[in-house]
């Protein structure tokens, strides 16, 4: 059966983040730094992933809209017939809805939590990005509920893929979760979805990024986006299994 995941190239733009802190993100572990792609290294980058067939892009970092050519590079995903997605927390919601209603952005996600978010949840093109930690289940659905009731129509339940146990929510917390994200989109008409880490390891998958792509701002490309992953390198032997056979 032919996949119909689009493949998917992450690439960070920059490694700058305006909440870096202890207290906004303790629990992340993303390289940081002053350092943005440039334009050209990234249009070039855009042309090796067309021939790769690579079909959409999603931009990171760091905070993506710090990087001060931002929509010259979504305009270049354009001008590349790619899908062009980013995620954001929310600290500029000005910007990101100015290039979401500029047709420069397929789609988006809002960390919940961060910046404000809530300002964004209701745009057409909106994911609201719902990162379960260890014990946060009751904080997690609480804003769920507040973004359905600020108008967000698409959920997206992520886990925590970093290496530091006293983030990392049980496979229980993880069910529990789903569940009543699920119950609460049944009965208000909310689309809910799980990234493919959370239904690994709820066991509704056996397989986890199929056609995905993470480049760094070095240019240097892997098959996930997070090192300490415990699925990363049954993941990785697949990819390089895959590219064999492709090259074969």
């Amino acid at each position: 059966m032919r996949n119909e995941r689009l493949r998917l190239a992450s690439i960070e733009i920059t490694e700058q983040c305006n909440h870096a802190g202890e207290r906004e993100c303790p629990y992340c572990d993303q390289p940081k730094s002053g350092l943005f792609m440039p334009v050209r290294q990234f249009c070039g980058l855009l042309d090796e992933l067309v021939i790769d067939g690579i079909e959409a892009v999603a931009l990171g970092g760091g905070e993506p809209t710090l990087h001060p050519a931002l929509p010259d590079m979504l305009g270049a995903v354009r001008e590349q017939g790619l899908r062009a997605g980013l995620t954001t927390n929310a600290s500029n919601p000005r910007l990101v809805l100015q290039i979401a209603d500029q047709g420069l952005l397929e789609s988006f996600g809002v960390s919940a939590g961060k910046g404000e978010w809530l300002s964004l949840v209701s745009h057409p093109r909106a994911i609201v990005n719902l990162l379960l930690l260890r014990g946060s289940v009751n904080e997690t659905i609480h804003q769920a509920v507040t973004a359905v009731r600020r108008g967000a129509k698409l959920l997206l339940l992520l886990g925590y893929k970093g290496d530091r146990p006293e983030f990392r929510s049980s496979t229980a917390e993880l069910s529990d979760a789903y569940s009543m994200l699920n119950m609460l989109g049944r009965k208000l008409g909310v689309t809910i979805a799980a990234d493919d880490y959370v239904r690994r390891r709820l066991g509704l998958t056996t397989t986890c990024g199929e056609g995905f792509l993470s480049v760094r701002i070095d240019g240097a490309r892997e098959p996930c986006c997070f090192g300490s992953c415990e699925f990363r390198s049954n993941h990785t032997d697949v990819a390089q299994s895959r590219l064999t056979e492709r090259i074969g």
